[in-house]
């Protein structure tokens, strides 16, 4: 047994397999990606500037949903960390699912707070965003933009999401707009790593989760500030 493979998967297991998408890796032990792991810290140091932002606000009806979102962000960093430190296919499952649920969440409530969708609408619109997702993960290949072509949807629904707002005039919609330029930058970063390896062997993945930490503390500050009371 072990952290890579632990007891509860059948020996040879696919989760078991090691995943290499990043320049910093170059064995497969826990500390072969020190920069890339420990980067993650940006995402709790996010939340806790946020959380703190937001227990100086009055309550309102999102209060709860930004805390989970809060909460999702910290766990999105532990995933990261996790898959990064392990560097397996069930650790990186530990990094998608959380950032996963976090847009899920966040189109929540841009669907309710921001657009005043019926639940009617919001509930087909988050199915039909989760099934692309897990449809690009499964059938594009690994080696496609380095396993980033589940990031599409995202970047796509933000895009939509940003020209909404912006043409209905919303007080919000220059913080969205800045939002997804800092999103493809972040992508940006992810897609370049293996391409600058031998000029630059640390590569660029880190700037992925220090620019996507600002992703996500930029959305979530949008929250707080921007929702109804």
């Amino acid at each position: 047994m072990s952290l890579q493979c632990p007891s509860i998967f059948a020996e040879g297991s696919e989760l078991c397999r090691a995943i290499d998408h990043y320049c910093e890796r170059t064995s497969p032990d826990l500390d072969a990606e020190l920069v890339n792991a420990f980067t993650n810290a940006a995402f709790l140091v996010g939340a806790v500037i946020v959380w703190r932002l937001q227990a100086s606000r009055p309550k309102s009806r999102a209060s709860v949903l930004i805390r989970a979102l809060i909460v999702a962000m910290a766990v999105v960093g532990l995933g990261s960390f996790l898959f990064h430190t392990v560097g397996t296919r069930w650790a990186e499952w530990g990094d998608v699912i959380p950032i996963l649920v976090f847009m899920l969440l966040y189109l929540w409530f841009v669907l309710t707070y921001l657009f005043g969708w019926p639940a009617l609408w919001k509930a087909p619109a988050l199915a039909i965003f989760c099934i692309a997702t897990f449809v690009l993960e499964a059938w594009v290949p690994g080696n496609v933009l380095w396993g980033g072509a589940l990031y599409m949807p995202t970047i796509l629904t933000f895009i939509a999401i940003g020209i909404t707002l912006k043409r209905r005039g919303h007080p919000a919609a220059d913080t969205m707009i800045g939002a997804i330029a800092v999103f493809f930058m972040a992508f940006t970063a992810r897609s370049s790593d293996m391409s600058v390896c031998t000029s630059f062997p640390l590569g660029t993945h880190f700037l992925w989760h220090l620019l996507n930490a600002t992703l996500i503390y930029l959305l979530v500050r949008l929250a707080i500030l921007e929702v109804p009371r």
